[in-house]
C-alpha cells in the first residue's frame, strides 16, 4: 500500500496539499489542511449562516437548522420519533405536568403539580391527619 493513497487532499482549489489527517469543517463537510481549517481562510460558503433551532411539536425533538432553510421545509424534511408516552396530570387538579411543574412524591410515589406538592394537598395515600401531636 502506497502513503500516497492513504492521504487525502485539501478541497481549496490552489491549495491540494496532501494530508494524513485533514480537517473536515462541519458546515461545508469538504476537507482541509491545516492551513485551511478555519472558515475564513477556506472560504466557506456557509460561515455567515446563522444556525437555528425549533422544537417539533409532535415528538418534542429540537431541530437545528441554518438561517438559509425555510422552517416549513426543515418540519417536512424531519421525520418525527413518535415516542407513546402518556402525558402525566396532576391527580388533583388535572393539570399537565412536565418538567417545570412536576413533583415526585416519595410517599406515595405519584407525580403531582407544585401546587398540591404538600402530602395534605394531594391526597396522599400515605399521609394522615392524625400523625401529628397538637402542642399544647
Amino acid at each position: 500500500m502506497n502513503l500516497d493513497d492513504q492521504m487525502e487532499r485539501c478541497d481549496v482549489d490552489y491549495c491540494k496539499r496532501r494530508d494524513f489527517l485533514p480537517f473536515k469543517c462541519t458546515l461545508c463537510n469538504q476537507k482541509f489542511c491545516l492551513e485551511h481549517k478555519e472558515l475564513k481562510q477556506h472560504e466557506c460558503p456557509f460561515q455567515y449562516q446563522e444556525r437555528k433551532a425549533l422544537q417539533c411539536k409532535q415528538c418534542n425533538q429540537v431541530i437545528n437548522y441554518l438561517s438559509s432553510q425555510f422552517e416549513i421545509d426543515v418540519l417536512k424534511q424531519h421525520v418525527c420519533q413518535k415516542i407513546n408516552v402518556q402525558k402525566s396530570k396532576c391527580p388533583k387538579c388535572k393539570i399537565l405536568l412536565n418538567d417545570l411543574n412536576k413533583f415526585y412524591c416519595t410517599s406515595c410515589k405519584r407525580n403531582v403539580c407544585l401546587k398540591h406538592r404538600m402530602q395534605d394537598e394531594h391526597e396522599c395515600d400515605k399521609f394522615s391527619k392524625f400523625n401529628y401531636c397538637a402542642i399544647m
